[in-house]
């Protein structure tokens, strides 16, 4: 990696390493002569807003997450709103005295494109492999659908022909078929429902005041919280001024049968996955076949670069899936998964 060290450097390199688009990386066994390029200038600033962060120290605090409360029938996607989902935070708060085991549904996944490419790159004519090349990473959009793509800068304006393309694919996402408790028969269980959506955490660190994060606009509705311990903390935390509430969520109901799936017909998905040498996907290197699996690799070839990325559906055929779970097997109910939040107080109260 080139040798600057400004902080925003420093935290693309740890919490940030599957986020090194386009930044130069000095290559193993690399001659002399070879000049390892700079960082790119997307890597230093913030492209969102400098926000003040409560807790003083944003370098050892918990990262905020955005919030929704409200009916879960009304509830919105983390990728409606284009944001990401906030995995393993809780959703569920004050248990009702009459609660009972939510109804199980499936959802039968559509065919999704990747929401991570990974891009080798060769930089000397010499490079043979992957293994001896460059990679850049970048997260597609929040709910992207495959059009054309182009991060703010090239996947790889400083190579001399892209080896491979990856593709990965989150867990929830890549299963063809989603278990998930009845939105109605949840809020009869409990009395508070949240949607937890993840910041662009690539930029998170790219402020140069220590005590700022630099953070995407708020959808509308949604609510700033930060994770501050879990259930019961001893001793109590105390939320800071701008994060006054505390409310105290959880990821799961115990006593119930765990919802789940059985998918009785697969799901049979073609997809293909086009590089081109400008930003605007006009200028065509190579259209190949994309797998469902994880890890795919796609050669292409040529001397141009990937400039741009789109994916298109060629087939899709979605499962059939049968729920299962539900019942209830012990007394009484309890939430677990405990998780204390100090969020900002409700819009308008």
């Amino acid at each position: 990696m080139a040798t600057r060290t400004t902080r925003s450097a420093r935290v693309g390199l740890t919490a940030a390493a599957l986020l090194v688009l386009g930044a130069g990386v000095a290559l193993v066994g690399a001659s002399c002569s070879y000049e390892v390029p700079p960082l790119d200038p997307y890597y230093h600033g913030c492209p969102y807003e400098c926000a003040h962060y409560p807790e003083g120290d944003p370098e050892r605090a918990p990262n905020p997450v955005y919030a929704w409360f409200g009916k879960p029938t009304e509830a919105p996607s983390c990728a409606s709103v284009g944001l990401f989902d906030a995995l393993w935070e809780g959703a569920y708060g004050d248990l009702k005295d009459t609660a009972g085991c939510p109804r199980c549904l499936c959802e039968s996944r559509p065919c999704l494109p990747p929401t991570t490419l990974e891009v080798y790159s060769m930089l000397r004519p010499e490079d043979k492999g992957c293994d001896e090349a460059t990679r850049s990473y970048t997260f597609m959009p929040a709910g992207w659908d495959g059009r054309c793509f182009a991060p703010p800068e090239r996947f790889s304006e400083r190579a001399e022909r892209v080896v491979k393309l990856n593709s990965h694919e989150p867990f929830d996402d890549h299963e063809p078929c989603r278990a998930y408790p009845a939105p109605e028969d949840v809020a009869e269980t409990w009395g508070i429902f949240a949607v937890m959506c993840s910041v662009d955490h690539r930029a998170l660190h790219w402020c140069e005041a220590s005590d700022e994060l630099c953070l995407p606009p708020k959808p509308e509705g949604f609510r700033t919280c930060i994770r501050v311990g879990s259930v019961p903390d001893d001793p109590p935390v105390s939320c800071p001024p701008e994060l006054p509430e505390r409310i105290e969520l959880y990821q799961e109901l115990d006593g119930c049968v765990p919802c789940f799936c059985d998918e009785v017909e697969p799901r049979e998905c073609e997809m293909t996955v086009s590089t081109y040498a400008d930003m605007h996907c006009t200028q065509p290197i190579s259209t190949r076949p994309l797998t469902e699996d994880r890890g795919e690799c796609v050669d292409t070839p040529g001397e141009a670069g990937t400039k741009s990325v789109s994916v298109a559906v060629v087939s899709e055929q979605r499962a059939t899936c049968q729920p299962g779970g539900g019942a209830r097997s012990v007394d009484p109910l309890q939430g677990t998964g405990a998780r204390v939040y100090c969020c900002e107080p409700a819009p308008g109260g």
